[in-house]
């Protein structure tokens, strides 16, 4: 069933969609640039769509109405990908080719193709709670106590230590299942934002959007990465020939809980700077209850 659209679309949703459209054309007609940035374009086309749907869903969306906020997810969202390319450099999972020979233009391609990795989950987790529409807020708590978050905290964070220890590709599953558990437990005890808190007041729809999110825009990931002419290709010890795309099948389990993670370090991250703290990129409110911190 298509989403019920409150108003018209903006200008954005069809730039998006000409953005999208002219990426896969001049791809299959050989276009080396556009093969060279094509997830890149690729996900600036969808970010702008979906923003637009959301605007003409909701009557606001992340970009038009909080500009600033969206423009420090840029950012954050590089940030936050390093983690994990970090990790990469001692496990060896993937690795990238066809790149750019140029050093900026390379760079270039790094830069843009990682600031939309976090914007376009967190814009497709906005688009998909404005489905459930409140269905999933105001049901029965489930209490997750200080105990249990410290224990996802020191067992995150022990995971990632073992990666930086023992490096090794038979542990490529441990980064994202220790990042998950480490900034959970953090952001709960900062009082920044988790899904225990959530929980606790009985709100689910943030989560269930983003693991949605997670696998529709891992889906998309790996399509557009097939056909990039500069992709990535993956080396998992185990299952790696059996794939869908480039992806190895077991991996895209892995899409849902990363997407829970890009909100929980971007929610980190964005507590980090020295700006204000008003509502974040999605709209949701900030409520730090570190003592001293900004309500």
């Amino acid at each position: 069933m298509a989403p019920h659209l409150q108003g018209s679309l903006p200008l954005r949703w069809y730039l998006g969609v000409a953005i999208v459209f002219a990426g896969e054309i001049l791809l299959a007609r050989g276009n080396v640039l556009v093969g060279t940035y094509f997830t890149a374009i690729m996900w600036t086309g969808y970010i702008l769509l979906v923003d637009g749907l959301l605007a003409a869903r909701e009557g606001r969306s992340p970009i038009a109405s909080r500009k600033g906020e969206f423009a420090l997810l840029l950012g954050i969202s590089i940030v936050s990908w390093y983690v994990f390319e970090g990790a990469n450099l001692l496990l060896g999972n993937w690795s990238y080719v066809n790149l750019p020979e140029g050093t900026a233009a390379r760079w270039l391609g790094y830069a843009w193709a990682y600031a939309t990795i976090s914007p376009a989950i967190l814009i497709t987790a906005a688009f998909i709670e404005s489905l459930i529409d409140g269905r999933l807020r105001g049901r029965r708590a489930f209490k997750i106590g200080p105990r249990t978050e410290r224990a996802f905290f020191f067992a995150g964070f022990l995971l990632f230590v073992i990666v930086l220890v023992f490096p090794s590709p038979w542990l490529a599953p441990l980064p994202w299942i220790s990042v998950l558990l480490w900034f959970e437990g953090m952001n709960d005890r900062l009082g920044v934002g988790s899904f225990a808190r959530m929980f606790r007041e009985g709100d689910y729809g943030l989560f269930v959007s983003l693991l949605v999110s997670g696998a529709v825009c891992g889906i998309l990931w790996e399509s557009w990465n097939f056909w990039a002419l500069a992709k990535w290709h993956y080396h998992v010890p185990y299952l790696g020939g059996v794939k869908i795309f480039e992806m190895p099948v077991l991996g895209y389990f892995g899409f849902p809980p990363f997407a829970l993670e890009c909100w929980l370090m971007y929610r980190f991250f964005r507590f980090l700077t020295p700006l204000g703290l008003t509502t974040d990129a999605l709209g949701r409110p900030w409520d730090v209850s570190l003592p001293g911190g900004t309500a």
